[in-house]
């Protein structure tokens, strides 16, 4: 019965989605019914929701979204992206290139809602009407995750280390070959619908200075944050008054990049994704999916796909599927002795649950950006999710994990 509660909220969130309702309102009433399904008093709701917006992960949350955009506009309104997309156009494959190499440089931090940041800079390289918002939107939002299967300093990673005691340099390495996949998938499935310019001279150096002349203010936060340990909110406001003391922009440009980081329905998307989240968790509602499979003597690997997947379907989060998701199948993964291939399994499987959900909020604000047509595209990121579900699966069942 829970089970079925949980695809009544998942489908009712595609209606509303399809009908053009905004994520942030969507996911509010999402959490909203699925309150009344699972039986949530009202005290309790209201209660989940003051501690919600009292607490330390919404403002911080909330401030690192407000200042990354605040970030993204200025480098935008100083022409520094264009730059930017200028360099990696110069390099052998044109736009193609560019558009594969742009949205991981960007994804290098690990920013909530980083494909926000990339999104101009694909945009300015597929700029003609050839391109659909569509394919522009899923292009970026592929290319921006490549990195998370290996980067140390995602909270996701250093969350997994403190569940399962398994160290990051292993979980990296271990998981690093889903990566390759990933861009040989979007290559194949995204960048080969792009059309062909000639590009630059093939010349190497020139491109790279100026790349990293015009991505400094991002590598300046990702070293504070992932070498310093600076707070991340902190790490890109340093890097934000380092980008003003250089650029020495005018006050205009200020204050419309200020303007774009303030918006009340950034924050209201925050909050409706936040919100549904705090409902699952005070509700039951994700514990009912291990109850569910335990009942059915369902065997641990499905019963480990089912409960990550969900879990990355229901939050979009990765960090949230790692701790929800670990947490329950600590029997599975790391209890009494760590087991790198459940645990690798879980991660697949909450991975892809994640890159495909609704309250991704990457997927969310990208989709925004374009203003394309969210059901579309998910009609171009089912095929290569199941490709990249199928490579994983396969990796899973030749022993690699083992190794580690």
């Amino acid at each position: 019965m829970d089970f079925l509660k949980l695809g009544v909220i998942f489908i009712a969130i595609v209606i509303a989605l399809r009908k053009k309702l905004s994520v942030g309102v969507t996911l509010f009433a999402a959490g909203l019914l699925t309150a009344l399904l699972f039986r949530v008093t009202l005290a309790a709701l209201v209660d989940g929701y003051w501690g919600l917006v009292s607490s330390q992960r919404f403002l911080a949350l909330t401030s690192v979204i407000i200042l990354i955009t605040i970030l993204g506009s200025l480098l935008k309104e100083l022409g520094w992206l264009q730059k930017l997309s200028e360099a990696c156009r110069s390099l052998r494959g044109g736009r193609r290139t560019a558009t594969a190499v742009m949205p991981p440089l960007i994804g290098l931090m690990p920013m909530p809602g980083g494909s926000l940041l990339s999104a101009p800079l694909v945009d300015s390289v597929l700029s003609d009407a050839e391109h659909s918002p569509h394919l522009k939107c899923a292009t970026n939002y592929w290319f921006r995750h490549i990195v998370e299967h290996f980067m140390p300093i995602y909270p996701g990673m250093i969350l997994s280390e403190a569940i399962t005691g398994m160290p990051v340099s292993r979980l990296a390495m271990m998981q690093s070959p889903l990566a390759l996949a990933m861009a040989t998938i979007g290559v194949v499935f995204f960048i080969r619908r792009i059309r062909k310019d000639s590009g630059g001279p093939g010349e190497f150096r020139r491109p790279i200075i100026s790349i990293i002349q015009t991505v400094w203010p991002i590598l300046t936060a990702i070293l504070l944050y992932g070498v310093v340990r600076l707070n991340l909110s902190l790490a890109v406001l340093v890097s934000l008054l380092l980008l003003m003391a250089v650029a020495r922009p005018k006050r205009n440009l200020i204050v419309q990049s200020v303007r774009s980081g303030l918006s009340y329905k950034l924050i209201f998307l925050v909050f409706g994704i936040l919100s549904f989240q705090t409902v699952l968790d005070s509700s039951g509602a994700i514990l009912s999916l291990q109850r569910l499979s335990v009942d059915y003597h369902f065997p641990e690997q499905v019963i480990i796909i089912i409960v990550c997947f969900t879990a990355g379907l229901l939050t979009g989060m990765f960090s949230a599927f790692v701790a929800i998701g670990y947490s329950l199948l600590a029997g599975f993964l790391y209890q009494p002795v760590i087991n790198p291939a459940n645990i690798f399994l879980a991660y697949l499987s909450g991975y892809l649950g994640m890159m495909l959900s609704p309250a991704h909020l990457c997927l969310i604000v990208t989709n925004s950006y374009f203003r394309s047509d969210l059901l579309a595209v998910y009609k171009l990121l089912v095929g290569p999710a199941a490709v990249l579900g199928l490579a994983g699966y396969l990796l899973y069942l030749s022993g690699w994990p083992a190794l580690f």
